[in-house]
């Protein structure tokens, strides 16, 4: 709850800052046209106050997580969207234009500051030769820098839209876990999540993540939950593709909290039609050798949702008479993990999970590692580790970094991953 308070406040912060630097703006427009704007300025300086905690106060005070009734819940977000969004392109030309304004100041800075003094004998040796740049009239030397400044936002959001989006990328991993069976040693496991449906303009994107998928050659495949946006009527983009997945192991999956905004039972049900296992608190214990792999897959717990029961998904498991065994849980939030996993299922060796996109916007340069998700979840793409609560060994916990997108289709910096992870003996 106090994170939600913390993260709230952010976030309004920001829309306030953002639309008061339009606010100012408007203000100084509408000024030269009292007769027929004026009146605009009193109501935008009251929705500049009360947009911002708008969406915050229907969060904590609706159910808006709920299915139904999505009409309500539709027509808020649309009117929210529409104060906001109009606002983005504005916000770029502001300050592109302030920016402009800056330059012009900085250009004659540099021409007073840093030309030779008119009455020098002989020019400076260590002054810069700023005599192409006085030659330039300002016009030109703005129209030059305009073009170069203009065109930065559109190559980053083309690159994004037409490279990132869909340049998938193959994250290998390697697992250490303590007194692995040796029959076990070895397993691949490829990891799907947050397909997100309905972020597909069509099916040839899902297609393309499982020929990749199938070049592995994955001994076990799971899918962690989100397979639709908000309507199971988005399947048929990629009811084909995952119908492709196969693995000697098996292919299982469990459900996310976009899941729960669809109608979820038509949703298992339409699944059931696929290769895909899926585990709504449940078990699978699979035999490879003379180890035993027992697979747990959990409903959504996380997101204002308590659908996960992991005492029942674990219930019935018979451990292996030779100890011969591995735990892995599947389970689509981050969050899950230090809420009910740490705390009670030291058994469990290694959780799968997604969720968080990794923010869909950020950085990963080798060791420098940044996604928007970081600001809302501390473990929120990549491998993590934990001591046990028993104080034998070590927990693992892999985010995965998902297929598809939520909100605007965009990904910048952090690309959609399909994971292929490797259980070592440790």
């Amino acid at each position: 709850m106090l994170r939600f308070v913390y993260i709230s406040v952010a976030f309004s912060i920001i829309l306030l800052g953002l639309d008061y630097y339009v606010f100012r703006n408007w203000r100084r427009f509408a000024g030269r046209r009292r007769s027929r704007l004026s009146w605009t300025v009193p109501v935008y300086r009251v929705l500049m106050f009360v947009m911002p905690v708008a969406m915050p106060v229907y969060f904590y005070l609706s159910r808006w997580w709920e299915v139904e009734p999505k009409l309500p819940r539709a027509l808020f977000f649309a009117v929210w969207a529409t104060y906001y969004l109009p606002k983005l392109p504005i916000v770029l030309v502001l300050v592109i234009k302030d920016l402009a304004r800056f330059t012009v100041w900085l250009f004659d800075w540099f021409k007073v500051k840093l030309s030779p003094p008119v009455d020098a004998p002989e020019p400076h040796a260590d002054r810069l030769d700023l005599s192409d740049m006085k030659r330039m009239t300002r016009g030109v030397f703005l129209q030059k820098m305009g073009w170069t400044a203009a065109a930065v936002p559109f190559v980053m959001v083309g690159y994004s839209t037409f490279r990132s989006l869909y340049h998938f990328e193959v994250h290998r991993v390697t697992v250490p876990i303590r007194n692995l069976p040796k029959a076990l040693e070895g397993l691949t496991i490829a990891q799907l999540s947050d397909l997100h449906a309905g972020s597909f303009f069509s099916e040839r994107p899902v297609e393309e993540a499982i020929d990749i998928v199938a070049g592995l050659k994955p001994d076990l495949i799971t899918i962690t939950g989100d397979f639709v946006n908000h309507d199971t009527e988005e399947l048929p983009i990629i009811l084909p593709g995952i119908n492709r997945l196969k693995a000697d192991l098996g292919v299982y999956g469990c459900l996310g909290n976009h899941d729960h905004y669809a109608h979820v039972h038509e949703l298992t049900e339409r699944l059931k039609s696929t290769t895909v296992d899926l585990m709504v608190n449940e078990h699978r214990s699979i035999r490879v050798g003379n180890a035993t792999l027992h697979l747990i897959g959990t409903d959504n717990t996380g997101f204002r949702q308590h659908y996960g029961d992991l005492e029942r998904a674990t219930s019935g498991i018979i451990p292996d008479e030779n100890g011969e065994e591995t735990r892995i849980l599947l389970s689509h939030d981050p969050t899950f993990w230090d809420s009910h996993v740490r705390p009670g299922y030291a058994d469990i060796d290694l959780m799968l999970c997604g969720h968080t996109h990794g923010g869909q916007i950020g950085f990963e340069y080798g060791p420098l590692r940044w996604g928007l998700a970081r600001v809302a979840y501390p473990r929120w793409a990549g491998l993590y580790v934990e001591p046990r609560s028993t104080g034998d060994g070590e927990q693992y916990l892999y985010v995965n970094r998902g297929l598809g997108t939520v909100g605007p289709p965009v990904r910048l910096g952090i690309r959609p991953e399909i994971t292929l992870l490797t259980l070592q003996r440790a």
